[in-house]
C-alpha cells in the first residue's frame, strides 16, 4: 500500500490496554467484565482523546484474558458467553468517527497464553505447527467483526506474530510464522473495509515487517531510540508504538498510574523527528478500571500537541 497519508498528517495516536484484569485508581478491584464495559465512559474517553490531539486510537477487542468487548456470533459458537453484553467497541467506533478520529483494533494473532478453555475452543492445540484448525476458526471470527464494523475501523494491529522458539515466555515452542497465510488474514480483516491498514508485530524492540505485504510497521518499542533511518520495504509506512507510563497496562495492583517516564522535551523531540521523516507514533497510555486514562500522561501529550502546532507555525 505504501505510505499512509492519514497517519503522516495526524502524526500520533493513543493506545490503551483496556482489559478485564486492569486495576482501579483506588480501592479493591471488584467489577466483572460486564460491569466494567457497561459503565465505560465513552464520551468522556473520546473527548480526552480529541483534546490530546491524537488522530487515531488503538483499542483491544481482547488479549489472552478470555474476554472480548464486542459481540461476535462466530466466537460465540466456539466459546459462548465471553463477549461483553455491551458492544463497547462498536459504540466506541461510532463515537470516534463523529470526532473524525480513526480507530485501529488490536487482537493477538495467537492464543498461546489464553485460558485453557479458550485454547481448546479455538483449536489452538489441535495441530502443533501450522495451526490450521485455529486459523480457520479465527479467520471467521475476524471476518465477522470486520463486516460488522465496516468503515468505522480504519486498521488492525495484530500482536504475537513471532517465532515461538525465540520467546521464553511462550508455553510451547513449536510454532512460527509459517503458520500464516497472510492473504487470508488480509481478506478477513478487510472484508468490511478494503481500505483498512494492517500491521503484524514480531515482538518488542523488533522494528521489522513480518510480511512484505503488510501496510505499516507495528513498531512495538520500549524506548524512544527508534527512528526511520531509511527507506522501508516497498515504501511502507513507518510507525512506532511506545508506552509512556505503566508497562503497557495498569495490571499489578490498585493505585495511581506512575508518571510519564520521559520528559516533555524528550517526547516532543521524538515526535518532531518522526513527523519530519513522515513517520507515525502511537503513545500507549495507562487506563484505569473505570475507563479513565492517566491524567499526567495526557497532560504530557497535550504539551506535545502544542509544541507540534508551534513548530508548524514557525516552520
Amino acid at each position: 500500500m505504501g505510505e499512509i497519508k492519514w497517519m503522516q498528517d495526524r502524526v500520533y495516536g493513543l493506545m490503551v490496554h483496556y482489559l478485564s484484569h486492569i486495576m482501579p485508581k483506588e480501592g479493591e478491584k471488584r467489577q466483572s467484565w460486564d460491569e466494567m464495559t457497561a459503565t465505560f465512559p465513552i464520551q468522556q474517553f473520546c473527548d480526552a482523546v480529541a483534546d490530546s490531539g491524537a488522530g487515531w486510537v488503538i483499542f483491544p477487542l481482547g488479549q489472552n484474558t478470555g474476554y472480548y468487548c464486542s459481540e461476535n456470533a462466530v466466537l460465540e459458537q466456539y466459546w459462548p458467553g465471553k463477549c461483553s453484553q455491551r458492544d463497547l467497541m462498536l459504540e466506541l467506533a461510532e463515537a470516534l468517527s463523529e470526532r473524525d478520529i480513526k480507530l485501529i483494533v488490536y487482537l493477538p494473532s495467537e492464543v498461546d497464553a489464553a485460558p485453557e478453555e479458550e485454547r481448546k475452543a479455538l483449536g489452538w492445540e489441535q495441530d502443533s505447527h501450522d495451526k490450521s484448525v485455529f486459523m480457520e476458526r479465527y479467520m471467521g471470527i475476524i471476518r465477522y467483526w470486520s463486516q460488522k464494523f465496516g468503515k468505522l475501523v480504519s486498521g488492525w494491529w495484530f500482536d504475537g506474530c513471532y517465532n515461538a522458539g525465540e520467546k521464553t515466555f511462550t508455553r510451547t515452542h513449536s510454532w512460527d510464522n509459517t503458520r500464516f497465510d497472510y492473504l487470508r488474514w488480509q481478506m478477513a480483516a478487510r472484508d468490511g473495509n478494503p481500505d483498512a491498514v494492517i500491521a503484524m508485530c514480531p515482538g518488542a524492540e523488533d522494528m521489522r515487517y513480518v510480511f512484505r505485504d503488510q501496510d505499516y510497521l507495528a513498531g512495538e518499542a520500549n524506548t524512544l531510540n527508534h527512528l526511520n533511518e531509511g527507506p522501508l520495504i516497498d515504501g511502507m509506512q513507518w510507525h512506532c508504538l511506545v508506552w509512556l507510563d505503566c508497562f503497557w497496562m495498569h495490571g499489578k495492583e490498585p493505585g495511581e498510574i506512575v508518571p510519564p517516564r520521559f520528559s516533555d522535551q524528550e517526547v516532543t523531540d521524538f515526535a518532531l523527528q518522526c513527523q519530519q521523516q513522515k513517520g507515525a507514533i502511537t503513545w500507549n497510555v495507562g487506563i484505569y478500571e473505570d475507563g479513565v486514562m492517566a491524567e499526567k500522561t495526557l497532560e504530557q501529550i497535550r504539551e506535545v500537541k502544542k509544541n507540534i502546532e508551534n513548530s508548524r507555525i514557525t516552520g
